[in-house]
C-alpha cells in the first residue's frame, strides 16, 4: 500500500511515517516505480509506537523495544517500564505539588501579588538570585505550605 493509505489507515500524517523511517522505528519499505510500497504489518508497527509514545516511550525506547532480537520482546518491555516507573513517580509527585500551588493560588485575597507570599522564594524555586519577601506580606492570614519539588 502507498504511504498515502498507511498515513490515512494509521490516522497520522504521512511526514511523520518517515519520520519514523529517518530514526529507525520503521524497516525501509520496498519501493515500486521509486514509490514506497508497504504492507499490513507497517500499520501494527505504527500502532506499537504511538501506544508507546503515549505511555512515555522516548523514540530511542521505542527502538530498543522494536529492535533486538536477542532477548524477548516482553523481557524488553519490563525492563523499558521498570526503568520508566521512577520517572513517572517523580511527574506525579510535581504535578500534585503544582495542584497545590493552584488552589492556593485559587484562594488568594492579597491585595497585589508583589506582596503575595505564594511567590515567596522558599515556596517556590527561583530562576534567578532569591529575593527577599516584603515585610508584613500575608497570604489570606497565613503563610501557604508547599511542598513544591521542580526535580
Amino acid at each position: 500500500m502507498a504511504i498515502g493509505e498507511v498515513g490515512q489507515r494509521a490516522g497520522m500524517s504521512t511526514s511523520r511515517i518517515r519520520y519514523y523511517e529517518s530514526r529507525g522505528l520503521l524497516p525501509e519499505p520496498e519501493r515500486a516505480a521509486g514509490k514506497r510500497r508497504y504492507g499490513e504489518d507497517v500499520l501494527r508497527r505504527l500502532a506499537i509506537i504511538d501506544a508507546a509514545q503515549r505511555v512515555g516511550f522516548t523514540l530511542q525506547e521505542i527502538r530498543e523495544l522494536l529492535g533486538s532480537r536477542d532477548e524477548l520482546a516482553h523481557e524488553r518491555l519490563r525492563q523499558l517500564a521498570v526503568s520508566k516507573l521512577p520517572e513517572l513517580d517523580d511527574l506525579i509527585a510535581r504535578a500534585t505539588s503544582v495542584r497545590r500551588a493552584l488552589r492556593i493560588c485559587s484562594r488568594c485575597n492579597c491585595e497585589s501579588i508583589d506582596v503575595c507570599r505564594m511567590f515567596d522564594e522558599r515556596l517556590l524555586p527561583a530562576a534567578s538570585a532569591p529575593r527577599r519577601a516584603r515585610p508584613g506580606a500575608r497570604h489570606g492570614g497565613r503563610r501557604p505550605r508547599l511542598d513544591f519539588n521542580p526535580g
